[in-house]
């Protein structure tokens, strides 16, 4: 393609959360690239206004549902048809990247075209519901981009889904620090927890990973980033656990590096985590992560080299036992060990705790993991990577109408 490749995004901004941020961050960083023209259609009724930057950037946008400030409504259907129709021929995308959950992409096809229409898989995958609207979007797709292996196999192992799966994983948007971490002896270790305060995040999990910790002898503290509908509950988990003095519940973080400086290992015990951003974010700044051995993460953790990987052995009803909550858990999520779907496991306490204390314990094996954790962010999961990698996606699929993944 020797002319500029016109990018149409197709996605919901009424938001600010991961995939919101993705976007984001894409746009702005592809506007700086010669070749490039991008559009967007926003599917939400209203705009977030951290993306206002994004949009800035961008050669067109428009709302899919509003003109001019007025809501167009859903009937007669035909008026909200035109107005796509007009939107798609003014836009003439030569690729739709489609950003939004899986099961509402039909309408995007169906107005922009298979052949131009490139879906990227965040995680949607695992989510419940919709079963029949992503088995048809999946069957009208020639071919899929998706920012993990483990993204990858839930398409294919759980939605059956035969096409090309280019695989792209997320790039750290922040600069990779320079400096690794060191150890120090005369303060507790210093744990950290970053992500909405949901049952999902396992965040009850590191609750009983710090008071096993305690138990056993082992100095340490917990800082939370986040917060959500559990925040109550986990601390009232964690007076009862008798670690209330040891727990720091910092609520929303604006200032992430600031964060990731005050501690000394992420412990991340999610139940799902197609990706694993906040553990990309905390290995860039120089910090080992404790995780669960689940979907991407250890694609992101390299197990006993930029940090430890958890397997997880318990079910749900252990996790109830030990006060999570089982709610709005997805049906199965990816296990990398086997290479197949299951339902969602959790990780004990005590093995996240004995992952913890040898690390603490051993602060010449700390140090080279976060040195470890530094060289592969660098390596691999840059932010100007991965943008080129989507763009160099997009030229393919707008040249040949599929993808290459041999």
């Amino acid at each position: 393609m020797n002319r500029p490749i016109r990018i149409a995004h197709y996605v919901s901004l009424s938001g600010f959360g991961g995939v919101e941020q993705q976007f984001s961050a894409f746009a702005v960083r592809a506007a700086r690239r010669a070749g490039v023209s991008q559009t967007a259609v926003a599917c939400s009724r209203e705009i977030h206004p951290h993306h206002a930057e994004a949009l800035s950037q961008l050669d067109d946008w428009a709302f899919e549902k509003k003109w001019r400030g007025w809501t167009i409504p859903k009937r007669p259907r035909a008026w909200r048809r035109r107005w796509a129709r007009h939107l798609v021929g003014t836009q003439q995308p030569d690729v739709a990247l489609l950003w939004n959950r899986l099961g509402q992409q039909a309408r995007a096809i169906e107005l922009i075209g298979a052949r131009r229409a490139l879906y990227w898989e965040h995680g949607s995958a695992w989510l419940f519901g919709e079963d029949e609207a992503k088995r048809a979007a999946l069957a009208r797709m020639p071919a899929v981009i998706a920012n993990s292996v483990a993204a990858r196999r839930m398409l294919q192992l759980r939605w059956d889904y035969d096409g090309p799966v280019r695989v792209i994983p997320n790039g750290v948007r922040a600069p990779v620090a320079n400096t690794s971490r060191t150890l120090l002896s005369d303060r507790p270790i210093r744990l950290g927890v970053a992500g909405r305060l949901i049952p999902i995040k396992g965040v009850v999990l590191a609750l009983h990973t710090l008071a096993r910790l305690t138990e056993q002898g082992v100095s340490a503290t917990l800082s939370i980033a986040g917060d959500g509908p559990l925040r109550a509950r986990l601390a009232a988990q964690a007076e009862q656990l008798g670690v209330q003095t040891r727990v720091h519940f910092a609520g929303v973080v604006d200032d992430m590096p600031g964060f990731f400086a005050g501690i000394d290992l992420l412990i991340h015990p999610a139940l799902r985590e197609p990706f694993g951003m906040v553990a990309a974010e905390a290995q860039a700044a120089g910090v080992p992560v404790v995780c669960s051995a689940v979907d991407g993460l250890p694609e992101v953790v390299a197990d006993d080299v930029s940090g430890l990987c958890v397997p997880p052995v318990s079910d749900l009803t252990r996790h109830r036992a030990l006060g999570g909550d089982n709610d709005g858990l997805p049906p199965v999520v990816y296990q990398p060990t086997t290479d197949r779907v299951a339902a969602p496991l959790i990780c004990e306490p005590a093995d996240l705790a004995g992952a913890v204390a040898a690390l603490a314990g051993d602060p010449t094996r700390y140090h080279a993991m976060s040195e470890a954790a530094l060289a592969r962010m660098r390596a691999g999961f840059g932010f100007e990577t991965h943008v080129e990698g989507v763009l160099a996606a997009a030229r393919e699929y707008a040249e040949t109408g599929t993808l290459n993944v041999s």
